[in-house]
């Protein structure tokens, strides 16, 4: 159950990257960071009703399960902010690769935040993951500097945080079932990333002409962060993590076809890389 949980999330994820990257020319990163969790609300309002209905949900709050959610809302912040940015500064074949770092920095977090182990044959399946990371960043010959720097950056920074939000969901769900964690961290993203937008001229604008995209990344948000917080009940962070990433040869295949994006066959190979890598975690 976990697995099938943690292999419907990775689908999602990457549908929800595509519409990200759709998005990243039509609004500001900042709107676009405040809708990704604001749009995906009527959804769960949906999915809570039914597991409270179905007994499959009780309202468990104890200040343990609400100091993790403002935890993990603010590294969500900065997840889906760094991640937001990136993918409006560089490709998202480049963008997704770089996102999938995140396992070899919680083979470091994990037994620090979460206590779960980590094998010896986890962190060498981890050092495949990092060569195809590192093949993925490429130099212009010409000037000499690190192609699409910007994105490169903020798809680091974002990988650590997608990192650490792993291992607060993974703490959370001990606290609070995963229908509720997965609902209450939404609100709590959003009304944290509030406070940027409404000062914004235009956002009304932003919205209203962009609310179906909004609203089918709403969708695939939901059901990614739901089918993530179910697998993380049974197995730990870094394994579901890994899972879940083994979606990004697909992004990076469909999106690069999908975006004219250039140098697909070297970023093609390193997510093979990094995939191989992910399987050998897995298994």
């Amino acid at each position: 159950m976990g697995i099938l949980a943690a292999l419907l999330s990775a689908f999602t994820s990457t549908a929800k990257d595509l519409v990200s990257k759709l998005l990243a020319g039509r609004v500001h990163p900042d709107v676009s960071t405040f809708a990704s969790f604001f749009f995906a609300l009527p959804f769960y309002l949906v999915v809570m009703a039914i597991a409270i209905a179905s007994g499959q949900e009780t309202l468990r709050v104890t200040g343990a399960f609400l100091g993790l959610v403002l935890i993990r809302g603010i590294s969500d912040v900065c997840a889906e902010g760094c991640k937001m940015r990136a993918l409006a500064y560089g490709d998202v074949s480049l963008v997704t690769g770089l996102l999938a770092l995140s396992p070899l920095l919680l083979t470091v977090l994990s037994p620090v935040i979460t206590g779960d182990p980590v094998s010896l044959k986890e962190g060498a399946a981890i050092g495949l993951v990092v060569l195809g990371g590192l093949l993925l960043i490429r130099r212009d010959r010409r000037a000499g500097g690190i192609v699409q720097p910007i994105a490169v950056l903020y798809a680091v920074g974002g990988s650590l945080a997608f990192a650490l939000n792993s291992c607060f969901d993974r703490l959370a769900v001990e606290h609070g079932g995963p229908f509720l964690s997965a609902f209450a961290m939404t609100v709590c993203a959003s009304a944290l990333t509030a406070p940027f937008v409404v000062r914004r001229k235009g956002v009304v604008s932003e919205m209203r002409f962009n609310i179906r995209a909004f609203l089918l990344r709403g969708l695939f948000e939901t059901i990614f962060m739901v089918a993530k917080m179910i697998a993380l009940v049974t197995l730990p962070a870094h394994i579901v993590v890994g899972i879940m990433r083994m979606s990004m040869l697909l992004t990076v295949v469909v999106g690069g076809a999908m975006f004219k994006e250039e140098d697909r066959a070297r970023r093609i190979i390193a997510s093979a890389i990094m995939c191989v890598g992910l399987v050998l975690l897995v298994m």
